[in-house]
């Protein structure tokens, strides 16, 4: 299968004829779908407007008459035709055919010939078509936060420079598959999978066509399937003799002998086509080891997906050649830039030892009833476990360090406060650490040194945030960076780990301990200070809404008082509950002390040889 030339851009799609075959399900995209990808284009025309921008992928067969069936991608590219005619009205000849379903094409024909003929229209088998037209005419192509513009009211510069970046640098990925393709075969997988061939697939069988030597395509082909299963560990996903090749004697290093694994029937003479790729795994599941039994599976997620971590990797080790962003969405775009310096043994050795390190040292969050919001976090490797009883070898998994607690406290905190799995820079820091040369051993107390340090200096760089500390009232209410009241948070506690019981969780909302609905002269300039302030979820906050501190506070009703509580929310309740009363006087006390904790911070943050004792 040929994979050069896969990146068409508008012009050049529809330079070629298509045809939708009747076993497609109609055209069905709504409001939200066209909505959505008119403003993802146009975000990106308005920002870089010189780079393409990639949209998805379009798998089609080549007709002997020249014409290409539309196997996956018929809603993505019945509405760019819809879209490009609105665009250019020189346009006249529609692109897209349909078999057996001539009211459809009757319509195309006429919208090519006349926009305005659209509303006339009123057959209920072309209804979807012409509220298609209408949400395209009326799209709203500007952030939802920003006044709003649609498509049919910009001014004719605007609308022409959007035109232009529309046909040339919007960028799809044409896929042809072979002409000997079980079609049915091919189209029963994709709905399987219900949904379209992703990006990174296409940049697998990209990568994997670049390796010469086609002994190692199998192995690459599993390396990659196993590395894209982000919610499990990935040694999981291979037997027992090649964990050993990979990961050693006891599956918890970096050994990468491959040619342990590799024999004449890992040969292949040429790439695998993607119907193969996708209907044919790989990799085991991790669910069914029954080679080694082993032990039941934790259910895991990961903090980040596999497009996005691909980013990560190729930052870690292109980033002299190339300015790389820590965006998934990227992906493709990436990869054309660097196609010509990426050597496919290198990368994915690489991709392979950064999964490795991923999953050791990033935390993963495991599926726990008894845990708040029913997960805890998780920090674990593998190792061999020997089962005498029935003589046989099992992968285990346990702490990837003997006391993991802090470790632990410190990456959920960086996670649950930059959570979206695009531009994590601290995770992109924390895998920067280590490389394919040197080992994976790593001390608890010197990974946790690194750790702090990368937390002390997110807070040093954030030079609104130094200034703290000479503020005598910090009063910014929700606007209160929610890195620092995480950040006061884990101080509290890693000053003072045996008196708050507690785990960072996703709390997004800032909270006022004394109500806002309480405000008075008396406490106005307080209410939105520091001290009078903490994390809590958008649920609880809403019921919290006009309750009173000591309502709030109260230990007997136990309606919101818990002995998990964050530390900073915590101690608020405590001291209304000992003083019976929260006002002017303790917001300001409260703060003075969490304003000596950051002066502090340096000499909390020193590793302790054991606990402080509590004080009373």
């Amino acid at each position: 299968m040929e994979y050069k030339n896969l990146d068409k851009n508008i012009n050049q799609i529809l330079n070629d004829q298509y045809i939708v075959p009747l076993y497609q399900r109609n055209f069905a995209w709504g409001e939200n779908e066209i909505y959505q990808l008119l403003q993802d284009i146009y975000e990106n025309f308005k920002k870089i407007p010189q780079v393409n921008y990639y949209i998805g992928s379009l798998v089609v067969l080549k007709r002997v008459n020249g014409d290409f069936e539309v196997i996956d991608g018929q809603q993505r590219l019945t509405t760019i035709s819809l879209i490009a005619k609105f665009l250019d009205n020189q346009l006249t000849t529609p692109k897209l055919k349909y078999d057996s379903r001539p009211e459809v094409e009757e319509f195309l024909n006429n919208y090519y010939q006349d926009t305005k003929i659209v509303n006339a229209l009123s057959d209920d088998k072309i209804a979807h078509f012409v509220d298609a037209v209408n949400y395209i005419q009326n799209a709203n192509v500007t952030p939802k936060k920003l006044a709003q513009t649609p498509l049919n009211t910009l001014d004719e510069k605007s609308l022409r420079e959007f035109k232009e970046y529309f046909f040339t640098k919007v960028i799809l990925i044409r896929v042809e598959i072979p002409n000997d393709t079980d079609v049915a075969h091919y189209f029963e997988v994709m709905n399987n999978r219900g949904e379209q061939l992703q990006e990174h697939e296409i940049l697998k069988a990209r990568i994997l066509e670049k390796e010469k030597d086609s002994k190692y395509f199998k192995i690459y082909a599993k390396i990659w399937d196993a590395c894209s299963q982000m919610n499990q560990q990935v040694q999981k996903y291979f037997p027992p003799n090649e964990r050993v090749a990979l990961f050693g004697t006891n599956y918890n290093s970096f050994t990468y002998k491959l040619s342990d694994i590799i024999d004449d029937g890992n040969a292949i003479n040429r790439p695998q086509t993607i119907s193969e790729i996708l209907s044919k795994p790989l990799i085991m599941n991790a669910q069914s080891d029954s080679t080694d039994n082993d032990n039941e599976v934790e259910k895991l997620n990961s903090i980040i997906d596999f497009p996005n971590f691909l980013m990560h990797v190729f930052k870690l080790k292109y980033s002299t050649q190339y300015d790389i962003p820590l965006n998934g969405d990227d992906l493709l775009g990436v990869f054309n830039a660097l196609e010509k310096v990426i050597d496919t043994k290198d990368f994915i050795k690489s991709l392979l030892f950064y999964r490795v390190v991923f999953d050791r040292f990033v935390i993963k969050s495991a599926e726990d009833e008894k845990s708040e919001d029913s997960y805890r976090w998780s920090l674990k490797k593998p190792e061999l476990y020997y089962y005498a009883s029935k003589k046989q070898n099992r992968i285990n998994f346990k702490n990837t360090f003997d006391d993991p607690e802090r470790i632990i406290k410190a990456l959920s905190m960086l996670q649950v406060t930059f959570r979206t799995k695009k531009y994590k820079n601290w995770l992109q820091e924390l895998l920067s650490w280590f490389v394919p040369q040197n080992s994976l051993n790593i001390s608890a107390i010197d990974f946790l040194s690194k750790l702090d340090a990368l937390i002390l200096n997110t807070y040093d760089r954030n030079e609104k945030l130094a200034l703290i500390v000479k503020d005598s009232n910090y009063a910014q209410g929700t606007n209160t960076p929610h890195f620092l009241l995480n950040f006061i948070d884990y101080l509290m506690w890693v000053e003072y780990p045996l008196k708050y019981n507690f785990e960072f969780k996703y709390r997004n909302s800032v909270e006022h301990h004394l109500p806002q609905s309480m405000e008075n002269e008396a406490n106005k300039l307080v209410l939105n200070n520091l001290g009078n302030l903490c994390l809590v979820g958008k649920s609880l906050n809403s019921k919290m809404n006009n309750e009173s501190p000591v309502g709030k506070a109260t230990e007997n009703s136990g309606k919101y008082y818990r002995d998990d509580l964050p530390p900073k929310q915590k101690e608020m309740y405590d001291i209304t509950n000992t003083k019976g009363s929260w006002g002017k006087m303790e917001i300001m006390d409260h703060y003075q002390s969490v304003i000596d904790k950051l002066k502090n911070k340096e000499d909390i943050l020193k590793p302790q040889k054991s606990p402080k004792p509590l004080v009373f």
